[in-house]
């Protein structure tokens, strides 16, 4: 009933948020012109590249915090102090870096690598600068979020969190409209937000584990028992990093700031199928590192597919109606055909690569509860050896394009094949049962019903019947696909 209770919380939440995102964006682009819009997907793309410096901190904090809770013992807590004070002194002195660094190259990221057209050149540079505080004070606040996580005080953090999105993205709005449409004060308005949500979950971590007053405090011995563990984190963080944001860094400086701006809007639906899968990881790893600490693994694994189930049902429906509906959907959403023609097949690309690859993250799961990760490590260096330089070849000679059609290539044979092999290792029988009973069935409901789509004519008016039009097409086959699980099935039958 917990996990039942974080995993909804976690989706309305992660919803929220996705939501909130996609709505605002045709306002930004109208306040503050599609190259203004690329600052945006460079200050994405910085914050991106923040988290090589999270060296595997994060997620571990999660599992560490879910075993000091599980766990009564004193001596652990006390530990647990040392340890935290270590990985937060770390993260201050990252933060700092990054905020000095982009301030000192402002000027010349400005002039030699984002193709800037209209905007003034010194207010780009005072933006990076800003850029370099915010992407600074944010990354710091994951590690307090991680932690809040691992404590499961999922309802709290999703509250707070559609708090913070609220006043970050319609108060940001009412800048733009009642005080200035400049892009420097959209950039100065998230600074402000930023600083205060760290002050929030850092004043709310330290009183949920009764940690008192703030220590500046760093002992490598602290961090030794978790080093392992969390370096093999972070070495797989460092190749995600690379393997999902090298196309991005290479686009920002190939594109034009305009174009860029383009390929910002289409990230931001594309990286919202990445985003579904947040609230399951969130409420999913720390209830099953709970049971593996227990040894109870045949209710480790029960919750595995159930939760697996939940995930496709929600991820096969988003992307089936982005898929089918790519141009419209950009057309309804910008208001501009030139953005639409531009990004329609890109989009689709992109985001069959990213649900799939979503649904990779369970293989992930796994090796994260078992506490061995040397799998996903060997994995990870063959990608970043062998794919990463695949990446930049396809982007510089194909361009956007070429590098979706090779991201859903990529996805598609890690989803076949890894999957497969790390079922086979730590849970042996399970994956075909997994994949027939727990996924197929919901796949299938999910390719029928788009298929039945294409014979409907459908002329939706405007650019709100269109939205109205997706949002009815898609919580239909949400509907559909709830018929067709099991889980849902038992569900509706209880009830009845």
């Amino acid at each position: 009933m917990h996990l039942k209770k974080n995993l909804i919380a976690n989706y309305i939440g992660q919803f929220y948020l996705i939501i909130i995102s996609i709505i605002m964006v045709p306002f930004y682009l109208k306040y503050m012109g599609t190259e203004a819009y690329g600052l945006v997907g460079f200050f994405t793309l910085v914050q991106s590249w923040m988290m090589l410096l999270d060296a595997g901190f994060s997620p571990t904090l999660l599992r560490e915090v879910a075993l000091v809770k599980s766990s009564k013992s004193s001596k652990k807590l006390t530990e647990f102090k040392y340890l935290f004070h270590s990985m937060e002194a770390l993260f201050f002195t990252a933060a700092l870096s990054i905020s000095i660094l982009l301030f000192i190259f402002s000027d010349f990221l400005t002039k030699n690598w984002l193709k800037v057209e209209t905007l003034p050149l010194d207010q780009v540079a005072y933006v990076i600068s800003l850029i370099g505080v915010m992407v600074g004070a944010r990354f710091i606040t994951t590690l307090y979020k991680s932690g809040i996580a691992g404590a499961e005080e999922l309802i709290w953090l999703n509250k707070m969190n559609i708090f913070i999105a609220t006043i970050r993205y319609i108060g940001v709005l009412l800048v733009l409209h009642f005080i200035s449409s400049d892009f420097q004060h959209f950039f100065e308005y998230q600074l402000i937000v930023a600083i205060v949500e760290l002050f929030i979950f850092a004043i709310f971590f330290y009183k949920t584990m009764k940690l008192g007053t703030y220590k500046l405090y760093f002992s490598i011995n602290s961090l030794k028992p978790i080093l392992s563990f969390s370096m093999g984190i972070a070495y797989s963080s460092i190749v995600w990093i690379v393997i999902t944001q090298l196309d991005k860094l290479l686009l920002s400086g190939i594109l034009s700031l305009k174009e860029y701006g383009y390929f910002s809007i289409l990230t931001v639906i594309a990286n919202g199928i990445m985003q579904v899968a947040s609230p399951i990881s969130k409420a999913l790893l720390p209830r099953m590192s709970a049971l593996y600490a227990e040894q109870n693994i045949s209710e480790m694994i029960l919750i595995y597919k159930k939760t697996s189930q939940v995930f496709a049902i929600l991820l096969f429906s988003i992307t089936g109606i982005i898929t089918l509906y790519s141009y419209e959907l950009l057309l309804a959403w910008t208001g501009n055909q030139e953005a639409a023609l531009w990004g329609k097949d890109i989009l689709i690309w992109y985001t069959l690569g990213n649900a799939l690859l979503a649904f990779s993250g369970f293989a992930f799961y796994i090796q994260f509860v078992y506490g061995n990760l040397k799998m996903h490590l060997r994995f990870y260096t063959f990608l970043l050896i062998f794919f990463s330089p695949l990446i930049a070849w396809t982007t510089y000679t194909y361009g956007a394009e070429g590098m979706a059609k090779l991201w859903f290539i990529f996805s598609l044979a890690t989803f076949i094949i890894w999957v497969a092999w790390v079922h086979h290792i730590f849970i042996p029988k399970q994956h075909i049962p997994w994949l027939m009973k727990d996924i197929m069935p919901i796949f299938i409901s999910t390719i029928t019903y788009i298929f039945l789509l294409q014979y409907l004519e459908l002329t939706p008016d405007g650019e709100r019947g269109t939205m109205i039009m997706l949002f009815s097409i898609g919580l239909g086959l949400i509907l559909t696909n709830i018929l067709f699980s099991s889980l849902g099935r038992k569900v509706i039958l209880k009830r009845n």
